[in-house]
């Protein structure tokens, strides 16, 4: 069983923002490289992993976001 995120190559998330008008959003663009998603209950989880240099170990970072928060996502095939 493979317990792993699906992995892209660059995955685009438009995050809606309030502003200090209301009722007015601010939309701003996120990109992350070489990453996984999974978009599960209410949320949308993207992990990227990173490697470090010196001890060659490999860690992730789990970016999570309220889906009442995202405009929208696209995804880039591996």
């Amino acid at each position: 069983m493979n317990n792993r995120a699906p992995k892209y190559s660059k995955v685009e998330l438009l995050i809606k923002s309030p502003t200090n008008i209301p009722k007015l959003l601010s939309i701003e663009k996120l990109e992350f490289l070489d990453c996984g998603l999974i978009i599960t209950g209410d949320y949308i989880i993207v992990i990227v992993d990173e490697t470090d240099e010196v001890n060659t170990s490999m860690k992730s970072t789990g970016n999570i976001y309220p889906l009442s928060q995202v405009s929208s996502y696209r995804t880039y095939a591996p």
